[in-house]
């Protein structure tokens, strides 16, 4: 009996220390407010589709004029390897701050907008095709 014991505490144990699986970096998915939803998807149609497109494949109206291109979000492979954390530093400052395109400005107002920047990372992870 106690053998059974031990073995099912170690299990729970397991289960409690074992982080979530998901591209945020171990941390559970956050819960997204109705609100947060709406304003990420009027900020993704009046901020991001300009350069990365309605559908975010990269194609927005300014696209063309871009060297490099704006990501295409709808690439299940990119998607696969870049981390939530990424995606919320991009958002907030900009494409300089890792590295690329200093074209993708920064937004400095969603620095405290953090429900509305995971919807907003939910909203791009949800292009994916």
């Amino acid at each position: 009996m106690t053998r059974k014991i031990v073995f099912a505490s170690l299990a729970l144990l397991a289960l409690a220390v074992t982080p979530a699986c998901n591209k945020g970096g171990g941390a559970a998915a956050p819960v997204i407010s109705p609100q947060a939803k709406q304003e990420a998807q009027e900020i993704f149609s009046s901020r991001c589709a300009v350069c990365h497109g309605a559908q975010g494949a990269g194609d927005g109206a300014a696209s063309a004029g871009l060297t490099p291109k704006p990501r295409n979000f709808q690439d299940k492979s990119w998607q696969g390897t870049v981390k939530d954390d990424y995606l919320v530093n991009i958002i907030k400052n900009g494409g300089g701050a890792v590295g690329k395109s200093p074209a993708m400005p920064p937004n400095p107002d969603l620095a405290e907008k953090t429900e509305v920047v995971n919807a907003l990372v939910a909203h791009l992870r949800g292009l994916a095709k």
